[in-house]
């Protein structure tokens, strides 16, 4: 299996303010924050590449529901979590996809979120799985993934599997 490779699409983090709140900035580029969904608590702390994009006096977040140290990389389609290097444990662990799938071609065509569901726009993708891998059934997910491969491979598809 590939190692997951984050795209810097953001949309991990774009509900993530309801689970991490900061409580207290505590210097400069240091925060004392909290995950709501553990109760745990950590510092964050800005890295020094990304001070100038967490402070930019113009940012307006769209959403209170964003994770208050997501920031867009100004004029491209990227997102940067501005604490990477200390980010909770909840973020370290989370993993947005378990598989992408690619066309024939070469190009992305879907990925599989959560444990077992399809995001896709691709009709000719979203047809292949209703008819190869909706059928399949166990309980094992590496072994469910293994079946997604080679049913989708039986019909051109490549799939990146990750850890």
């Amino acid at each position: 299996m590939a190692q997951f490779e984050c795209t810097r699409c953001g949309k991990c983090c774009m509900n993530a303010g309801e689970f991490i709140a900061i409580e207290s900035r505590l210097s400069g580029r240091n925060f004392a924050c909290i995950t709501k969904i553990t109760g745990e608590r950590f510092v964050a702390r800005i890295e020094e590449e990304h001070l100038g994009l967490f402070n930019d006096p113009g940012y307006a977040p769209r959403s209170a529901r964003r994770c208050p140290f997501l920031r867009q990389n100004p004029g491209t389609d990227e997102y940067i979590c501005t604490i990477h290097a200390s980010r909770p444990p909840v973020c370290r662990v989370f993993v947005c996809c378990s598989m992408r799938i690619y066309a024939p071609d070469g190009s992305p065509v879907g990925t599989v979120k959560g444990r077992r569901s399809l995001v896709t726009d691709d009709e000719a993708l979203r047809t292949c799985w209703d008819e190869a891998v909706k059928p399949l059934t166990t309980d094992d997910d590496v072994a469910w993934q293994a079946m997604v491969q080679t049913a989708l491979a039986e019909h051109g598809y490549r799939v990146e599997r990750y850890e």
